[in-house]
């Protein structure tokens, strides 16, 4: 689902961009494919948001790109406290979850470890 998320923000952001706002119409065809692809993403973005963790995850690798390309290391140190959030947010939900929600935490876990490594291993840029 992350790729596709990624997909229609970029074709969102492309649509709008073809969309003279002072001389719109909302009829039109480039306001209603906006508006369609706009609504996609949003509704996919509502189904997701009740896994926050993965939210999570997703802005530390972010924040660990934007460090690469920009070499700020405010990013790093963004990217550390998504990670943190994601370990907080594991162990709020693992004390209340079924089995199945239990297997995905551990995977939630396992991805952060991951990163929490990569950025321990990495040196500044």
């Amino acid at each position: 689902m992350k790729m596709a998320m990624k997909e229609l923000k970029k074709d969102f952001k492309e649509a709008l961009s073809e969309i003279n706002f002072r001389e719109y119409d909302p009829w039109s065809k480039k306001f209603m494919k906006a508006s369609f692809i706009g609504q996609m993403w949003y509704l996919m973005k509502a189904l997701r948001d009740d896994d926050d963790v993965e939210e999570e995850l997703e802005g530390a690798e972010t924040y660990m790109e934007k460090w690469h390309t920009t070499g700020d290391t405010a990013f790093r140190d963004m990217a550390k406290d998504e990670l943190r959030h994601a370990g907080i947010l594991i162990k709020k939900h693992y004390e209340w979850a079924d089995d199945d929600k239990k297997a995905l935490l551990e995977e939630h876990e396992n991805k952060r470890q991951e990163l929490l490594k990569m950025l321990s291993e990495e040196k500044e840029v």
